[in-house]
Formats: C-alpha cells, sequence, structure tokens
C-alpha cells in the first residue's frame, strides 16, 4: 500500500495547527521506502507540519522535485540538514538553470536558491530528462513539453 501525506499546500484550515503557504510537498510512504516529492517554498513550513504529522526526514530513501521554482524547492536547504548523506535527488537536467520573473517592472529570481555543487555535495544528483524509477513502482514522468499560447502560457 502507498500512503500519501501533504505535508506542504497553499491552505490549511483555521485553527488547525498544520502551517500553509504557497508551494507543495508530499511524503510518499511505500513498502519499499519513503520518498519526499517536492519541498514546498520555504523550510519553516516544511519541518512544522513534517513535525506534526511524525515525519522523520533521517529515514528518506529519496528525493524528487517536479520544478525548479522556489514554491516546489524552497526547503531543500533544511531538508538536507536533516536527510542522510548521498541520499538520492530526482529531476530533470534543467533544474539548475536560472529562473526569474518580471513583476511591475522587477526582476527577481525564482529558482533554487542552493547550486549544483552544494546540493550535490549533500545528495546523489539522478537528473533525466526520461522516465526514472525513484522506488519500486514509484517514477518520474520526464519532463513534459513548453506549453502552448492557448493552454495558458503567461509571462
Amino acid at each position: 500500500m502507498i500512503t500519501l501525506h501533504c505535508v506542504v499546500d497553499n491552505s490549511a484550515l483555521r485553527g488547525s495547527a498544520v502551517w500553509g503557504e504557497h508551494g507543495l510537498a508530499f511524503w510518499i510512504e511505500t513498502p519499499d521506502g519513503s520518498l519526499l516529492f517536492d519541498t514546498g517554498q520555504s523550510g519553516d513550513v516544511l519541518l512544522h507540519n513534517a513535525k506534526m504529522k511524525g515525519i522523520e526526514f533521517s529515514s528518506c530513501d529519496a528525493v524528487a522535485l517536479s520544478g525548479a521554482h522556489y514554491d516546489h524547492t524552497g526547503g531543500i536547504e533544511r531538508f538536507v540538514n536533516l536527510s542522510r548523506p548521498g541520499i538520492p535527488l530526482y529531476a530533470s537536467p534543467d533544474l539548475f538553470r536560472e529562473r526569474f520573473s518580471i513583476k511591475n517592472g522587477q526582476t527577481r529570481h525564482i529558482g533554487l536558491r542552493l547550486s549544483q555543487a552544494e546540493i550535490a555535495r549533500h545528495m546523489d544528483l539522478r537528473l533525466s530528462a526520461g522516465p526514472q524509477e525513484i522506488l519500486p513502482g514509484i517514477w518520474t514522468s520526464g519532463e513534459i513539453g513548453e506549453r502552448h499560447d492557448f493552454e495558458g502560457r503567461s509571462a
């Protein structure tokens, strides 16, 4: 059986001890191991909610990052300090490309905060444009191509 826990999401019930933020992170438990899928926007919410759910990142067998924007990767800095050395990280080879946003004429960085070298010191990078098996029965999809304008692409 596979169990999926939402650790970071855009919302939390009022009065709940669980925190919410713009971002995403899931903890996936399988009979063959556990996986952190994305790390949310900040390490604060990731760590707080993991503690509330009894999740121990030291038991994590792998990490998968679905994209390189801060709302999927922002908690990686805090996570690497709690995970075991050499844990595999599955992502697109495009993970370390710079990402920016322009809002009100101002350019801001919205990508991964750590460099490839910094992450490689803690994790075993498994970057691939094609599908990869993370744990038995758990796969990445491989890269998803660019969207066309009529599909909602924005500046």
